[in-house]
């Protein structure tokens, strides 16, 4: 094992090792110092053997253990798991159904874990040995029904922080974006994770930059030209989030949980929104055709997503959140400056734009992707 890349090692294995060397060079030193000496290789070998501190700048844990990522697949999962592997992080654990979908993170070093969100029998296996998880719910229908069981997991597997994504305002009764189904259910599950005793870190985020590509791809993919995509915004400005930032404050956060323990973050992307007509100009320039938006009284984008197949629960959220778009980019989100200062502050830039977002082509998950 000791001929093995230390990257291929997991913290205690490396631990175990040079615990042994000390032991047998030192036996003759006092205990108190061979815990120090146990502490310095730990922290030593985390920020030399693993970068990760170096490469972003962190302040972060000598000791970070396993961390579990539920929604290893998705926008914001696919994005850390790989960032966690390319930095060569020891031990990273996606808990999926079906394994043939992450072979790919498995090559590159991630663990695999059997994990169904619809079936509790498969959590305490995927989190035996975890330190930290990543709960990114899946979107489907009674998805929040389930949490309460996987926050019980957490707690017998003796978690010792839980990083959660979430929606804009899902905990501030009367607030206008709990109008969305999706909005009271995350926040009825960020009730109880702040209630369960687990240090915890929420990430709050308004309209993912990716949900075009992802909730249109289909029409994206078309080869018409112009490919067409549909809401019912008109010209408000939206503040749309890039599901990069998301991700690298989701990773800071899991790397230095210490410092967000119980802490609260929103993210609302740029200081300036962007209509969903220059939306449409940028995914052209991306996809290489013409792309146009196309604005429909509400009722009419309702009845569009109903004949394209799409459940009910998912029309509802999805018509809720044009009303919700087209009304606050008509009278601008209640934001606080604070939250673009804090954003900055803690990743050292600003919130990436929709153009910079595109861009980054290397960093989208399959999702994204036109296939």
């Amino acid at each position: 094992e000791i001929q093995r890349p230390l990257h291929s090692l997991t913290v205690d294995q490396i631990l175990a090792i040079h615990t042994e060397t000390i032991i047998t060079t030192h036996t003759a030193t006092m205990t108190g110092k061979i815990t120090d000496a146990i502490e310095n290789v730990v922290e030593g070998i985390t920020k030399t053997v693993f970068k990760t501190g170096e490469v972003l700048g962190l302040d972060w844990d000598p000791s970070p253990g396993v961390i579990f990522i539920t929604g290893g697949t998705g926008v914001v999962g696919h994005r850390v798991s790989s960032r966690l592997l390319q930095l060569s992080y020891p031990t990273v654990r996606l808990g999926v159904h079906q394994s043939k979908k992450v072979e790919h993170m498995n090559e590159l070093g991630a663990e695999i874990a059997d994990f169904d969100w619809e079936n509790d029998a498969t959590y305490e296996k995927a989190l035996q040995g975890v330190k930290s998880v990543l709960c990114i719910p899946p979107y489907h229908e009674g998805w929040d029904k389930r949490f309460e069981m996987f926050l019980q997991a957490c707690q017998k597997a003796q978690v010792k922080h839980i990083v959660k994504t979430s929606f804009y305002h899902s905990r501030i009764p009367g607030d206008t974006f709990r109008d969305v189904p999706l909005v009271r259910a995350h926040g009825r599950c960020d009730k109880m994770l702040v209630l369960s005793g687990i240090p915890y870190t929420i990430i709050y985020a308004t309209h993912y930059m990716s949900n075009p590509l992802v909730y249109q791809g289909k029409e994206l993919q078309k080869k018409l030209k112009p490919v067409v995509f549909y809401g019912s915004t008109g010209d408000a400005n939206v503040n749309y989030v890039s599901p990069n930032d998301i991700a690298e404050l989701v990773i800071r956060t899991l790397l230095e949980r210490r410092a967000h323990h119980n802490k609260e973050y929103t993210l609302t992307g740029p200081s300036q929104g962007i209509t969903d007509n220059e939306v449409a100009c940028l995914l052209g320039k991306h996809l290489g055709k013409p792309v146009m938006y196309v604005d429909q009284p509400l009722h009419t984008f309702e009845d569009g997503i109903k004949k394209g197949g799409d459940p009910k629960f998912l029309v509802k959220d999805l018509v809720a959140l044009e009303r919700i778009k087209a009304k606050y980019g008509s009278e601008g989100l209640p934001l606080s400056l604070t939250q673009h200062e804090e954003f900055a502050k803690i990743c050292g830039h600003d919130p990436e734009t929709y153009e910079e977002y595109l861009l980054a082509k290397d960093r989208m998950s399959p999702l994204e992707i036109p296939q």
